[in-house]
């Protein structure tokens, strides 16, 4: 069995919208100050619908505003536009943000579906004028002040949920949010609930270890099923094969000390037991009913994905 996570990158989305109407990529492509997002966010903007985010608020309202009101003469347009994010627009922020909007209309340009059909590479953009992208296989050395370039990579985390009771879903149900791709795993079908996040991956399994060792090496792992042998099976599998980028487990001090004296009694190094997180979560939230732990272990869950990201 091999684990494939479902991959998109910008142009894919652009083009699962372009039936109808012209779909707007805006970019942040310079920011000065403080701002709510880094240079290179994205955000798709559709006649009904959005992906992605540039930091909401008063900016992100008026790009969409740009992006639905704006009809491009041609098939494709491409405008730069400054907001100052204090005086103008009223946010406590006070920097500085460059916004790029490419418009493309519902007759694609060929060049967007090639770069929908990459699974990698780059996309140049050259603000200064209105040429189309550029597909490029490699990161360049520099780009120049006329250009912006994105990564045709979604850089994702796979991430790995064990157990579909309470606490399970509640995190599903949160961390579906994150730029992350789920795989919720479980011992059988009737476990999870009839209606799933569409982005989430099922993968329902009479052995979850085995899943576990087939997961990609820089994968993050919550375990949290309804078993505490069944939670022990599938952390003894990742911390003996050290091939995970974080593993989380939930439980209390007591649950911590006795798997780990399990672990070291089964040949497992001290270096590898010490990367157990257990119990799973941020201190801060001291409640116990399932909603309170899913929200701790998804804020921690938020912090992994910023350290993990792959670039």
């Amino acid at each position: 069995m091999t684990i494939s996570p479902r991959r998109h990158n910008w142009a894919q989305d652009v083009l699962s919208g372009s039936g109808g109407a012209p779909v707007c990529l805006v970019v942040v492509v310079d920011v000065k100050g403080s701002a709510p997002r880094e240079t290179g966010a994205v955000m798709v903007i559709f006649a009904d619908y959005i992906r992605g985010s540039i930091g909401g608020g008063e900016l992100e309202y008026q790009a969409m505003e740009t992006a639905r009101s704006h009809q491009p003469k041609a098939g494709f347009e491409r405008q730069l536009r400054s907001y100052p994010l204090g005086p103008a627009l009223g946010q406590c922020c006070g920097g500085h943000v460059k916004l790029m909007f490419e418009w493309y209309s519902p007759k694609s340009p060929a060049v967007l579906k090639e770069l929908a059909s990459r699974s990698d590479g780059f996309s140049l953009h050259h603000t200064a004028s209105q040429a189309l992208p550029t597909a490029l296989d490699k990161r360049p050395d520099k780009v120049g002040e006329g250009g912006c370039l994105l990564a045709l990579t979604d850089r994702v985390c796979d991430v790995f949920i064990y157990g579909a009771g309470h606490v399970g879903r509640a995190v599903v149900e949160l961390a579906h949010h994150l730029s992350c791709q789920i795989y919720w795993v479980d011992v059988d079908e009737d476990r999870y609930p009839e209606a799933i996040p569409p982005e989430v991956i099922k993968l329902p399994a009479r052995s979850p270890q085995a899943i576990a060792a087939r997961a990609p090496a820089e994968a993050i792992h919550l375990v949290m099923s309804y078993s505490h042998q069944l939670d022990y099976d599938i952390v003894a599998v990742l911390l003996g094969s050290g091939h995970f980028a974080k593993c989380g487990l939930i439980g209390s001090a007591t649950k911590a000390a006795r798997f780990k004296s399990r672990l070291q009694n089964s040949g497992i190094s001290l270096d590898r037991i010490d990367q157990l997180v257990c119990p799973i979560g941020l201190q801060e939230v001291t409640g116990k009913a399932p909603l309170q732990v899913a929200l701790s272990v998804t804020a921690q869950l938020s912090n992994w994905l910023d350290q993990e990201r792959p670039e």
